[in-house]
């Protein structure tokens, strides 16, 4: 886990969805993918206003996460 890296990341997301891409971030690391911090952060300012906030506070947890998505599913996102 990042957690250093991300402490700063963390007390700025404010919704759920810029809270959704910080864990994906974390489980896409899992799966051996690198995420850059330039990657997180556009993530995280395409959620600013968020496009379904309830969304993401419904499903964004991070065993939701990975129940509803593989490693290779992440592929698609990070490299």
């Amino acid at each position: 886990m990042r957690c250093f890296a991300l402490m700063g990341v963390l007390a700025g997301c404010q919704n759920p969805c810029q809270q959704l891409c910080v864990r994906m971030a974390d489980y896409a690391e899992e799966c051996a993918f690198t995420v850059s911090d330039a990657d997180l952060d556009a993530c995280i300012e395409a959620q600013s206003p968020p496009e379904d906030p309830a969304v993401c506070r419904d499903f964004g947890n991070a065993a939701q996460i990975r129940e509803e998505w593989t490693c290779e599913d992440l592929g698609i996102y990070f490299q």
